[in-house]
């Protein structure tokens, strides 16, 4: 009979981590609502971005703005997520407005059509200064 189990000898393999990590914070002023989100946007936190930015939706802001300018990812489910907000805001009557430079997810909105769909700017200052337009 043959063990295969590695030797005692062999240290423990360090844990992977297959979720990635999304940090989201919200900063509300009379003016607007920005949630700043950094990470990555996949499957597996993208329902919790709809339900930070469908929050914060639900309080009416002036303006709520998504700052991805820390966002390095963000796949279909990520899009689909900011589709679904954009369209709540819309119906809101809030306008909605996206922050970044990032050509991970410029390059893929515009594959997609949604820089059509969305309002994109590349700094905070730049979104704020079309709100008071």
């Amino acid at each position: 009979m043959t063990d295969y189990r590695a030797p005692a000898s062999d240290p423990p393999r360090p844990a992977r981590r297959f979720v990635s990590p999304l940090d989201i914070s919200v900063t509300t002023s009379s003016a607007d609502t920005v949630v700043t989100v950094s990470g990555e946007i996949d499957l597996a936190v993208s329902d919790g971005l709809r339900q930070a930015l469908d929050e914060e939706l639900r309080f009416t802001p002036a303006a709520l703005i998504a700052d991805l300018s820390a966002v390095t990812f963000c796949d279909s489910s990520g899009f689909t997520a900011l589709v679904q907000i954009r369209t709540r805001a819309e119906k809101s009557g809030v306008p909605f407005i996206l922050v970044t430079q990032e050509r991970a997810l410029l390059r893929p909105m515009s594959l997609l059509g949604l820089d059509s769909v969305f309002v994109v700017h590349p700094t905070l200052d730049s979104a704020r200064d079309a709100l008071t337009r």
